[in-house]
């Protein structure tokens, strides 16, 4: 049983970093000093795989605080 947790503690991990990896950056950085934007209205093109992707963070999230806690209450 402990060994089932722990391997779900890997994959919920392993979802985080991929799925935090994966997301397009919330800010311009250093080219909003010179003016340059993607969009006229300043939202991204690719709002909703933005979405998506913090959606699959909080489930990761979730699940790998919801593992955590049955594995240190099994043990």
């Amino acid at each position: 049983m402990e060994n089932f947790f722990a391997v779900l503690l890997m994959i919920a991990s392993a979802i985080i970093i991929v799925a935090v990896t994966m997301q397009d950056p919330k800010t311009e950085g250093l080219g909003t000093l010179t003016g340059q934007e993607t969009n006229v209205f300043g939202r991204s093109a690719h709002r909703t795989k933005n979405e998506m992707l913090d959606k699959v963070v909080i489930a990761g999230g979730v699940l790998l605080f919801l593992a955590s806690i049955i594995m240190l209450a099994i043990m």
